[in-house]
C-alpha cells in the first residue's frame, strides 16, 4: 500500500471490509484504503483482514472495548478517536460489512463530525445480507425481508410489558435478526420471537457468512436457539409461519377474518353485515364486564378475544365497502391518545390524575375549535351513547338530575325507577349492579322466592 499525504484539518472516509472475505471489498474501499494516511480499524476482530492489522498506518480501537462502561460508551469513544485523528490530517474508519448497516459507531461518528464541521464522506460496500442472501438461498425483495437488530431486541426484552409494540413482524414474511452475538442475545431473541412463532418454528443460524471455510448453516428449533453457540458474525433467518396458523398478534387475527369473509370462506361470516353484529357487540362486550367481575382471568382472556374479533369484522366489512379498514381504526385511536396525552408525548404537564383528565377536556376542546365545530352546548343526556343503559346513565348523570317529587311522579314506574337508581348512587353503589344483585337473589336456584309479575309479562321473558 502507497500512504497518503497528511493534510492539516482533513477529512473521514468510512469504509466498509464486508462479510469477512478480501475479495468482497469494493474497487472504491481498496483505492480509498490504499490511499490513506491514517486508516482506524473499529477492531480488528474480523476475518479477512490480516493485511490491514499488519498496516503500520492502522489503529484500531480494541482497546475502547475493554475500558467502556457499555457499548453506547465504547461508540462514544471510538467516535471520539476518529474525529481527534481527523484534525491531524485525513483518516479511513474502516468497519466491518457496510457502514450503514448495523453500525452504530459509524452513525456516532458522523453526527459528531457533522458538529465538529469535519467533512465525512460513506463509501458503498459488500454488506452482511449479501454474503446471508447467498448462504440461506432465497430473494430478499420478493420475499418482503424484514430486517431485526437482536442488540435492539435484547433491549425491549429487558423493558418488560413496557416495551409492548416496539417491536413489529409480519409473521407471514420472514425475517433476519443480525448481531446476534452472544448467549443473552440469542436468549432475548429467543424470548422476543416466541411472541410470534411456536416453540418449534425452524430457524436458520448462520456464522461468518461469505467467509472461505469458516461459514457454517444450520436449522434449528425457536426454543434451542439459546442453546447454540453463536458469535458476533452470526444471524439468524426466521422463516413465515404457515396460514393459518394461530398467534398472538394483529396480522394473524386481521388475515384470518379477512379469509374467513372471502370467497370460499366461511358461509356464516361472510352472511354477516354492520347490522346483524350489532348484538353480538353489545353480547361480547357484556361477556368482557362479566369475566371482570368474576375475576376468571382465563375466561377474560377468551372473551376480550372475542370482543376483539367482532371489532375486526366490522373493520373488514367497511374496508370491502371501500369506507375503511383496521389500520385506519388503529391510526385514528393511537393519533387520538398521542394529541390529548400532550403531558406524557408533549410539553405539558399533569401531575395527578385530575390534572391529567383536565388536559384532556381541554385538548378536546381545542380540537372541535379546530375542525370548525361549535362548542359542545347538547345536554349531558345527549351527550351519552343513545344505546347505553339507563341505569349507567343515571350513574354518570346523577348530579345533573333532578329526583321525581310529589303525587304524579310517585305514580310513574319510570319516576319511582329513577328515585332508586339514585338512592343507590347517593348511597355509593353502582345502580346497575345493585339491581343485577337483587335479581340474582330473587331468580335461580337460590333465590329466597319468587318475582310474580302479570302473566303478560312472564310470557314474554325467556325461561
Amino acid at each position: 500500500m502507497t500512504a497518503g499525504t497528511m493534510i492539516t484539518g482533513g477529512t473521514i472516509t468510512v469504509v466498509g471490509l464486508g462479510p469477512g472475505n478480501p475479495d468482497d471489498r469494493t474497487v472504491g474501499v481498496q483505492r480509498a484504503l490504499d490511499r490513506a494516511w491514517r486508516i482506524v480499524l473499529r477492531t480488528a476482530v474480523h476475518p479477512g483482514i490480516a493485511d490491514l492489522v499488519a498496516d503500520p498506518r492502522v489503529t484500531t480501537c480494541d482497546d475502547l472495548y475493554e475500558a467502556g462502561a457499555s457499548f453506547d460508551d465504547v461508540y462514544a469513544r471510538i467516535a471520539d478517536r476518529v474525529i481527534d485523528l481527523a484534525r491531524a490530517g485525513d483518516v479511513v474508519f474502516a468497519v466491518p460489512g457496510h457502514p450503514s448497516y448495523g453500525e452504530r459507531s459509524v452513525r456516532l461518528t458522523v453526527e459528531r463530525a457533522v458538529h465538529s464541521g469535519v467533512p465525512v464522506t460513506l463509501s458503498n460496500a459488500v454488506s452482511a445480507p449479501d454474503a446471508l442472501a447467498l448462504a440461506t438461498g432465497g430473494d430478499p425483495l420478493a420475499e418482503g425481508l424484514q430486517f431485526l437488530d437482536g442488540v435492539d431486541l435484547a433491549a425491549l426484552l429487558d423493558a418488560g410489558p413496557f416495551g409492548t409494540g416496539r417491536v413489529t413482524i409480519d409473521p407471514f414474511r420472514p425475517s433476519l435478526v443480525s448481531q446476534v452475538y452472544s448467549a443473552p442475545v440469542a436468549a432475548a431473541v429467543k424470548l422476543t420471537l416466541m411472541a410470534w412463532f411456536p416453540d418449534d418454528h425452524p430457524l436458520t443460524v448462520v456464522r461468518a457468512a461469505g467467509v472461505p471455510g469458516e461459514e457454517w448453516v444450520a436449522t434449528v428449533p425457536l426454543h434451542a436457539l439459546d442453546r447454540t453457540k453463536v458469535d458476533h458474525l452470526t444471524s439468524v433467518r426466521v422463516p413465515p409461519i404457515d396460514f393459518p396458523h394461530a398467534g398472538p398478534h394483529w396480522p394473524i387475527l386481521t388475515r384470518i377474518v379477512a379469509r374467513l369473509r372471502d370467497e370460499g370462506g366461511c358461509p356464516w361470516d361472510r352472511n354477516q353485515t354492520r347490522d346483524s353484529l350489532r348484538s353480538a357487540l353489545l353480547a361480547e362486550a357484556y361477556e368482557v364486564v362479566d369475566a371482570i367481575d368474576s375475576t376468571d382471568l382465563d375466561n377474560l382472556q377468551e372473551e376480550m378475544g372475542d370482543l376483539l374479533l367482532v371489532i375486526c369484522m366490522q373493520a373488514q366489512i367497511a374496508d370491502e365497502a371501500g369506507e375503511f379498514d383496521i389500520g385506519d381504526v388503529l391510526d385514528t385511536i393511537t393519533a387520538k391518545l398521542i394529541r390529548r396525552h400532550p403531558h406524557v408525548f408533549g410539553d405539558r404537564v399533569a401531575d395527578s390524575a385530575e390534572s391529567a383528565l383536565r388536559t384532556w377536556q381541554s385538548v378536546k376542546r381545542e380540537e372541535r375549535q379546530s375542525n370548525g365545530r361549535p362548542p359542545d352546548e347538547r345536554s349531558p343526556l345527549d351527550r351519552l351513547p343513545r344505546s347505553m343503559p339507563a341505569l349507567e346513565k343515571v350513574a354518570r348523570l346523577a348530579g345533573d338530575i333532578a329526583p321525581p317529587h310529589g303525587h304524579a311522579a310517585g305514580d310513574d314506574p319510570g319516576d319511582a325507577l329513577l328515585r332508586a337508581a339514585l338512592a343507590c348512587v347517593a348511597a355509593g353503589e353502582d345502580p346497575e349492579a345493585a339491581l343485577g344483585r337483587a335479581l340474582r337473589r330473587r331468580v335461580g336456584p337460590t333465590a329466597s322466592s319468587t318475582v310474580q309479575m302479570p302473566l303478560a309479562t312472564r310470557s314474554s321473558v325467556t325461561p
